[in-house]
């Protein structure tokens, strides 16, 4: 029989496992200076505002002491009084309007015949050898007075003379005007007769 060569057992060769890390190893620190920066921050925030407000509250103190108005009380201050509150009024002086003169009312004239002087005026004149002409005229009235009333009228009578015969007519006078004829007709007994015309009456309508 043939011998059965074995071959030589070699032993177990175990693969290298890798090594476990135990619940006790140290884990790698936590980065926390960010948290740590803004707590310096904020510190110093705090400290520059305590400093200036102490610095504040010195000068402060020293304007205080130095002010020249200290322990003297503020001045008072008026407001305008508000409903329901009390406001020292002062009392108004009366002012006394000076006293308007009224104009003096006008005095008028009461006229009088004498205050008329009339002019005959020629218009047309016809004349006829030496027998005598035919006038035209119109009576010019000026008064000589102060003044009428311009709410009242007068009639004036008047009297032309140096015609053939007596002429007697009336005219108007209101105010500073007088209505009178525009056109009168007179006959003369020679061509050198003149027209002269005097008021005889006034008397008020």
């Amino acid at each position: 029989m043939t011998e059965a060569h074995h071959e030589p057992a070699l032993p177990a060769v175990t693969p290298a496992q890798p090594e476990t890390v135990g619940a006790t190893s140290p884990q790698p620190a936590t980065r926390k200076r960010p948290q740590v920066r803004w707590v310096i921050a904020g510190a110093a925030v705090l400290v520059l505002l305590l400093c200036f407000g102490g610095c504040g509250a010195l000068l402060a103190t020293r304007n205080d002491e130095g002010s020249p108005d200290q322990g003297k009380p503020a001045p008072a201050t008026a407001y305008p009084s508000r409903a329901g509150t009390s406001a020292p009024t002062s009392a108004a002086a009366p002012t006394t309007a000076p006293a308007t003169m009224a104009p003096p009312a006008p005095v008028y004239d009461t006229p009088t015949k004498g205050d008329f002087k009339l002019k005959v005026k020629t218009l047309r004149k016809q004349c006829f050898g030496s027998a005598g002409c035919n006038i035209t005229y119109r009576i010019d009235v000026t008064y000589v007075g102060d003044g009428l009333d311009p709410s009242s009228t007068y009639e004036v009578t008047y009297e032309v003379k140096g015609a053939e015969d007596p002429i007697i007519n009336t005219f108007e006078v209101t105010g500073d005007s007088a209505s009178v004829q525009q056109e009168e007709t007179a006959s003369t007994k020679r061509s050198g007769d003149k027209l002269t015309a005097v008021a005889t009456d006034v008397s008020e309508l």
